[in-house]
């Protein structure tokens, strides 16, 4: 079994309309559905992120407290993230929302912080990564398969292309992942370096990386430059190359 990604998360509340409203516009998520369930007397209103996960926001007669402190077993918070923490809880304190002061995640160095939905479920604000985090992070990334070590190793190509990875050669060739782990294996190696890299963040999980590859010259095979394109996805918290694309350049005379 592969997970692709979290569809949704249900939370059950005690006041629908009060909760409907907080989601809705103090959050400013999308409705999706709403639907009322006469025989269970429970309303289930269907809510969308930009990236297309949900949440599914039940209420049912007499559901019992949630028990959030001290901390209990099982889920423990709902995090989303934004490009801003403190703007974004600058704008929920102004509608009135205690928010908890900023803190910084040790490990990566980003902001976060918490507040509380109406029934008190922790929900957490954490900072995406700014787009210089991003961009150098995929030339590391694009780098490493420019290089003989990684390009002789099926273990980290693996790491690197996606299950889904395809690739338009400059030969026109089209390549799948097993297909091109097996042709590297026994390539003949030239050093390549990348100049005028730039990033473009198509979605939160998806993005676009441009520039110009000069491949060096080996014996029985000239220098060449070549534009480059690579789709890079964010799956299961690691950045992976799912396409790639290469257009030949004239050389100078």
């Amino acid at each position: 079994m592969q997970l692709a990604r979290i569809h949704h998360v249900a939370i059950i509340c005690a006041d629908y309309a009060r909760s409907k409203r907080f989601y809705t516009e103090v959050l400013g998520l999308c409705v999706i559905a709403e639907n009322y369930r006469a025989a269970r007397d429970s309303y289930k209103l269907d809510l969308a992120l930009p990236d297309g996960s949900q949440i599914e926001l039940f209420s049912f007669p007499e559901a019992p407290a949630r028990q959030t402190r001290p901390e209990a077993q099982g889920l423990r918070h709902l995090s989303f993230e934004v490009h801003d923490v403190r703007a974004a809880a600058d704008e929920l304190a102004a509608q009135g929302i205690a928010v908890e002061p900023l803190r910084i995640d040790e490990y990566t160095g980003r902001r976060f912080t918490f507040f509380a939905d109406p029934d008190g479920l922790p929900l957490e604000l954490y900072e995406a990564a700014s787009a210089e985090d991003l961009d150098a992070l995929l030339l590391k990334l694009e780098g490493a398969l420019h290089l003989r070590e990684v390009r002789a190793s099926a273990a980290q190509l693996e790491e690197l292309l996606d299950d889904d990875f395809r690739e338009l050669g400059v030969s026109g060739t089209e390549w799948t992942r097993p297909a091109i782990i097996e042709a590297l294996r026994d390539e003949t190696f030239s050093e390549r370096t990348i100049s005028g890299f730039r990033v473009q963040r198509m979605a939160p999980d998806i993005a676009l990386a441009t520039y110009r590859a000069h491949r060096a010259a080996i014996p029985g095979r000239p220098e060449a430059d070549s534009l480059r394109s690579s789709l890079w996805r964010l799956r299961r918290g690691r950045w992976r190359m799912i396409f790639h694309q290469g257009t030949p350049l004239q050389m100078p005379t």
